[in-house]
């Protein structure tokens, strides 16, 4: 008899394990993409207060998962970053596509759309985050705007 309570308490812990393993999952998986976020916006808007501060001109890379920084006038690396999140880059420029170009004035210079662009993150359970860029520069959580 004592054995039977046994294995029905072995049974519930592992269940318990295994459901309590699962949703702490999607818990990570949702903050894996909201530090995503938090981090890419805080690299963009640095490129636009050091584009504007020191009239610039910086152009953000987008290769893969991969941003890049770069000062358009002497190619030196100002800064980088992965985001593993990164699903889609929908900003694209007179000087080439996934990119987007900072200067003293914004970034409607050499935006392709008037507007600007905006890149998407999304997780592996399917959080999404969206960060837009707009003409001026200015670096704000949601999606291009419709036209």
């Amino acid at each position: 008899m004592v054995k039977k309570y046994h294995k029905a308490l072995l049974r519930i812990f592992i269940l318990t394990i295994l459901f309590t393993g699962a949703g702490l999952f999607v818990f990570w998986d949702y903050y894996r993409v909201d530090g995503d976020f938090l981090e890419l916006k805080a690299l963009l808007q640095d490129a636009r207060y050091r584009a504007i501060t020191k009239n610039k001109t910086l152009v953000a890379r987008f290769v893969g998962k991969d941003i890049t920084i770069t000062d358009k006038k002497t190619g030196k690396v100002t800064g980088s970053l992965n985001v593993p999140t990164l699903h889609q880059v929908n900003y694209d420029t007179t000087l080439g596509d996934n990119m987007i170009v900072f200067d003293g004035h914004g970034t409607g210079d050499h935006n392709k759309r008037v507007h600007g662009g905006d890149l998407r993150l999304k997780s592996w359970f399917g959080f999404r985050k969206n960060i837009a860029v707009n003409c001026t520069g200015l670096v704000t959580e949601g999606l291009y705007p419709a036209e």
